[in-house]
């Protein structure tokens, strides 16, 4: 007990009515910390200690404030992060912690299905106040508890939604000027929307025909390095022509500052639109790129490696096979039988049949063919 340092602050170890209590003296100096400490051990021994909860004083915003200014600027998605937290504020912002309870939650979570929110956002909300809680409990000590979360259980529900090479073409051609090589590089490489909005020309290596992002600027924190795909590479090829002073991204406006998010998302709603697309976001691009490529015959394994994916069951979730591919496997099989028979010198029997199939937008209906 005493005195012991966690990161650059100053904690204090003691005993208090036969509990071990440890707390923040919120200083790097030692010297300060020495004086807090000491003053704390004099109280106890003068009864004029009091173990404060700290969650019967601090408000919601207080522990947001404290979030924001200690762990949000190191989430590399902090700008979806910080939608999803002026949502948490403007209902729990002015409530004290310990009075949000797994009843508050619940209605938190009532509203936002009123309000017509989809589940998974729900979900990826009450991670973030999960997460802050269990911030205030181990590091701040400012509550000593965290609140009972009950997830939707629907929330992790699979996207299946990808364009044929059709549409996709079709949707190109109703982009506007400015979007078009932004669209490409997205669908034709699978980089998330902000890599390709922050790609910079020293990432691209033209000769090499590759893409390469360092750990700061991926999901999973690895170094990841994207064989560039003929379209893509026509239109960073152009696009490398063009440079402007000072200027180190590869789109960017005629003033040198890159495209922001929202008038990407503002020109792709238009876009989709005129090409009458419905239920497409940018980032089903990814899954342009990963099904276009399982098709074409790419293993989940090395389009794991191409993803910047740790597991191959995040890859499966943007990678679809498309009924005729499905179609495919199993005329595939039916043949091999077929050569089984004729080999064993055995005629067909009238049970056989050659299978199609039918997609009717939600799955596959296997139609078997009799043998001629």
């Amino acid at each position: 007990m005493g005195l012991y340092k966690r990161g650059q602050v100053w904690w204090m170890s003691f005993s208090f009515k036969g509990q071990l209590v440890r707390k923040s003296t919120e200083t790097g100096d030692k010297r300060l910390a020495d004086k807090i400490h000491h003053k704390v051990m004099t109280q106890i021994t003068e009864g004029k200690w009091f173990d404060i909860d700290e969650g019967s004083r601090r408000t919601f915003d207080e522990l947001a404030d404290k979030y924001e200014s200690t762990e949000f600027k190191e989430l590399k998605s902090w700008q979806s992060v910080q939608s999803y937290l002026r949502g948490l504020r403007k209902f729990f912002g002015p409530y004290k912690l310990s009075e949000i309870t797994p009843a508050l939650i619940d209605d938190f979570k009532q509203m936002r299905k009123a309000e017509g929110v989809t589940a998974a956002t729900i979900v990826r909300q009450l991670n973030i106040i999960k997460r802050m809680f269990n911030l205030a409990r181990k590091r701040w000590i400012w509550v000593r508890e965290v609140p009972a979360f009950e997830m939707e259980l629907r929330a992790d529900k699979k996207r299946l939604r990808y364009l044929s090479f059709e549409e996709f073409h079709k949707l190109l051609g109703c982009c506007e000027d400015w979007l078009k090589p932004i669209v490409t590089v997205a669908a034709w490489t699978g980089l998330r929307q902000g890599n390709v909005l922050n790609l910079k020309r020293s990432q691209v290596n033209l000769f090499a025909h590759t893409i390469s992002l360092d750990g700061t600027e991926t999901k999973n924190g690895e170094h990841l390095i994207i064989p560039v795909a003929g379209p893509a590479f026509e239109v960073l090829r152009d696009a490398m022509k063009v440079a402007r002073i000072n200027c180190p991204y590869v789109f960017c406006k005629a003033d040198g500052t890159p495209f922001y998010k929202m008038e990407v998302h503002r020109g792709f709603k238009v876009a989709r639109r005129k090409a009458v697309i419905e239920d497409f976001r940018f980032h089903d691009l990814r899954h342009c790129f990963a099904s276009w490529n399982r098709q074409a015959g790419v293993d989940i394994d090395t389009l794991a490696d191409l993803m910047g994916h740790k597991d191959t069951r995040m890859t499966r979730r943007y990678a679809h096979i498309g009924p005729m591919h499905l179609a495919s496997a199993v005329g595939k099989l039916e043949e091999s039988y077929r050569t089984f028979n004729e080999s064993l010198g055995l005629r067909p029997s009238l049970g056989q049949c050659t299978i199609t199939a039918q997609s009717n937008g939600k799955g596959v209906t296997a139609i078997p063919q009799p043998l001629d």
